[in-house]
């Protein structure tokens, strides 16, 4: 009898191989973030990765009111009170947990999520579109 490997089977391996590593879970303290480089879609992008309310997110690290990074003038990603994420160029305020703008300016925009995943390892990027960058080209 042939046995064959079915797609779902190998999904977890497949997916496992495509993570990112980030940082261990101890590197990421409650407010503070870590910032990488990734191929997405065949485009290098800055990425935000952070804990808020104990819980690991990640973002494009794009403004989107004008194409800057979100820690462009200095380097943090908080507002003051450390409850929205805020672009240090034009104050444009985000909600942590779903990236959508706080700020009038910019109502019903939001910022570009990026899958993460927390295990007992560390912390990835676990998003199908990301690749590590190939520094080899």
């Amino acid at each position: 009898m042939t046995s064959t490997t079915s797609e779902a089977d190998a999904s977890p391996a497949a997916a496992a191989d495509q993570r990112i590593w980030v940082a261990a879970s101890d590197q990421l303290a409650e407010g503070s973030y870590l910032r990488l480089d990734i191929n997405h879609a065949g485009e290098t992008l800055s990425v935000i990765v952070f804990r808020y309310r104990g819980k690991c997110l990640a973002y494009r690290n794009l403004c989107v009111h004008m194409p800057r990074e979100l820690d462009c003038e200095q380097d943090m990603i908080f507002d003051p009170t450390g409850r929205f994420l805020r672009c240090s160029m034009h104050g444009i305020v985000y909600e942590p947990l779903t990236g959508e703008s706080v700020s009038e300016i910019c109502t019903g925009k939001r910022l570009t999520p990026i899958g993460v995943l927390e295990d007992g390892e560390g912390i990835w990027i676990d998003d199908r579109l990301a690749s590590p960058l190939d520094f080899a080209e």
